[in-house]
């Protein structure tokens, strides 16, 4: 993929005009596929599609991007990529100028390649066929490299290829009640593979009781690392974006301003290097290993794109545009994975949120409902599953002055969504038991 993308961009560099910069990202992805259901092989599959955009730009900061889906065939594609940038170039003088585009002009090439493939897919299934031939599963199983690089007429190249899998999948009782579990990672590891069944089996068995309702009021919660993850992703929407934390709109808006803060035990970074998301934006820009957002409960640096630099005369971080985190790092606390029933004592454990959305965006107030296996603590004991109930709770008040601790214990999250093409955000964290959480219906 290295070869094909430097190839087609050397011969398509050789088209472009005096006064002409143009931009190349690519985008790539060689992925297999494996539909289980009923614990069985239902249909294998495997993916290969490469795509690319053109960004084509002037001296009057005029700019005209494209994006074009490639089939592999050098000809048929650098052909295909020529016709576009002619399109490109006849239609720029018509734009008007953008006075906030800017692209990186320091030639500034890097390549991060993890070739060594790691995972044996044949070998992971065999493994894992055996040990749910009992159960009824039903999952995803995907696992691939994704490749993405840049090269501008400038000389600049990038280039990313990483290695990752994911497994999706839920297992259900006799009453088709399910428990939603997910194993990824960029090394398969049969022990903590073993482990992450094992604890879906065990409650599995608990959630075959008949579950409680339970009253609306404060509990002391245990959220698992799925759970938190869909309040830090709800948290990501604009929180750590400098744009939207300048006009106000972001939902950690007043712990950016030091008006609030969270517990001390909360720091949270952009961790690129410990990721698998590129690191270098779509305009060229290297992006920094790590990014403190977070510190101590106090918020340190925002995600800023280089069109925000431009507009608010600030320094940027290399972040897109969406100043969006794509590999988030949460610091581990202290609490061991045998003593969070013990330390919850009475209240409830939850292993998964969903329908998330913000039913007060200022105060980082968020609403959701409880989903796929959360049951009622009682005596530092599962005892039994309860029904979908709602929440509504402030950030500032889960990860805040209610946050009792962290587990030691982190969680890498590879995002399995596939729209388009294989997700490359991921997060790693722990879990967090939080007292008085407010279920409100």
């Amino acid at each position: 993929m290295r070869d094909y993308f430097e190839n087609i961009a050397q011969k398509l560099f050789k088209h472009i005009q005096k006064d002409e910069f143009l931009i190349l990202n690519f985008d790539a992805e060689i992925s297999n596929f494996v539909r289980l259901n009923k614990a069985k092989i239902r249909q294998p599959g495997n993916v290969k599609q490469i795509s690319m955009s053109l960004s084509l730009s002037n001296r009057d900061k005029r700019n005209l991007k494209s994006y074009v889906r490639l089939n592999g065939s050098f000809d048929k594609d650098l052909s295909t990529l020529i016709k576009t940038l002619n399109y490109l170039r006849r239609e720029l003088p018509d734009l008007p100028k953008d006075p906030y585009l800017l692209f990186s002009k320091s030639v500034q090439s890097t390549e991060v390649s993890d070739d060594k493939k790691y995972i044996n897919d044949e070998e992971n299934l065999d493994y894992i066929l055996p040990r749910i031939a009992s159960l009824d599963l039903v999952g995803i199983y995907s696992s691939g490299y994704i490749y993405t690089g840049l090269a501008n007429s400038l000389g600049q190249f990038n280039w990313h290829s990483d290695y990752s899998f994911s497994f999706d999948y839920s297992i259900y009782n006799e009453n088709n009640n399910a428990i939603k579990l997910n194993y990824s990672s960029k090394k398969w590891n049969n022990e903590e593979f073993e482990t992450n069944l094992d604890q879906g089996i065990k409650k599995l068995k608990i959630l075959s009781q008949s579950p409680r309702t339970i009253p609306k009021g404060e509990y002391t919660v245990y959220l698992e690392p799925s759970a938190l993850n869909e309040i830090i992703d709800m948290m990501s929407w604009g929180g750590f974006s400098y744009k939207a934390n300048k006009i106000g709109t972001s939902p950690l808006h007043l712990l950016s301003k030091g008006e609030k803060s969270l517990h001390a035990s909360v720091s949270i970074d952009e961790n690129i290097k410990g990721g698998i998301s590129a690191n270098f934006s779509s305009d060229g820009f290297i992006k920094p290993d790590v990014i403190n957002m977070i510190k101590d409960g106090e918020f340190t640096e925002s995600l800023t794109s280089p069109r925000s630099s431009l507009e608010y005369s600030v320094a940027h971080n290399a972040s897109s545009i969406s100043e969006y985190p794509y590999s988030i790092d949460m610091t581990a606390g202290a609490i061991d994975d045998d003593t969070i029933l013990s330390t919850i004592n009475n209240g409830l454990y939850i292993s998964n949120l969903w329908y998330l959305n913000f039913s007060d965006r200022n105060n980082a107030r968020m609403t959701g409902l409880t989903r796929f296996g959360c049951f009622v603590v009682e005596n530092g004991q599962l005892t039994a599953p309860i029904n979908t109930m709602r929440f509504d709770d402030s950030v500032y008040s889960m990860l805040g002055e209610n946050l009792i601790g962290l587990t030691s214990n982190r969680e890498l999250l590879i995002d399995s969504g596939t729209y388009e093409e294989r997700s490359t955000s991921s997060a790693r964290l722990p879990g967090a038991i939080v007292d008085n959480f407010k279920m409100t219906l």
